[in-house]
């Protein structure tokens, strides 16, 4: 099994994907010695990091990131909270993808908060530069939030706003009336490759 440590010297590293299951591990203090690393590895030079079964850490790495622009993070629920520092500490931030994992407890209503929090971060946050956001079936969001979040980012360069799902119960018909209003009107990038219920392409 390769050891975590050559995290350490990749110091000069601009893109890195990783992707850890637990499967892959023959104990916990496997996974214990992988997390360890993750949490005091640093890329001052790191642009594009994709991360996969890594929640939190992956969300830890890109807080040692500053120079980060593209960021792919596979995590729970609870940990969305570290977006906001994401945001705060990469001001070269452009593209953030969020897939979500649940637990079992998890509550919808819960989960509606803490995704309207996101595009929240997102509006109030993010620099002048980030135009894409990408996020999966599971994302929840209120219809009132949604429309507040593109409202308030008239103004600026028109977002690339990527549904991945080409079904989704939690994404009604008013939220698709809303996205295609802000489409139609530009605040939405007119080349996103695909918004559901808008241009499924």
């Amino acid at each position: 099994m390769l050891s975590p440590k050559f995290l350490l010297s990749l110091i000069n590293l601009e893109q890195l994907k990783l992707i850890i299951e637990r499967r892959c591990y023959s104990s916990e203090q496997d996974i214990q010695e992988w997390k360890k690393y993750l949490l005091i590895a640093s890329f001052p030079k790191l642009q594009y990091l994709e991360t996969q079964y890594l929640s939190p850490h992956g969300v830890l790495i890109a807080k040692n990131c500053p120079n980060i622009e593209r960021l792919s993070i596979n995590t729970y629920l609870k940990n969305l909270g570290g977006v906001k520092e994401i945001i705060l500490n990469c001001n070269k931030l452009r593209k953030l993808e969020i897939f979500i994992n649940f637990e079992d407890d998890d509550d919808d209503h819960e989960r509606e908060i803490i995704c309207d929090e996101i595009l929240n971060y997102l509006l109030n946050y993010s620099s002048r530069n980030f135009d894409e956001f990408a996020f999966d079936q599971d994302w929840r969001f209120s219809v009132n939030n949604l429309k507040n979040f593109f409202e308030g980012w008239r103004g600026r360069n028109p977002i690339k706003f990527v549904t991945h799902f080409h079904k989704c119960h939690h994404f009604t018909q008013k939220h698709i009336e809303i996205v295609q209003e802000y489409y139609d009107e530009g605040v939405i990038d007119k080349d996103t490759r695909s918004l559901y219920g808008v241009n499924d392409f």
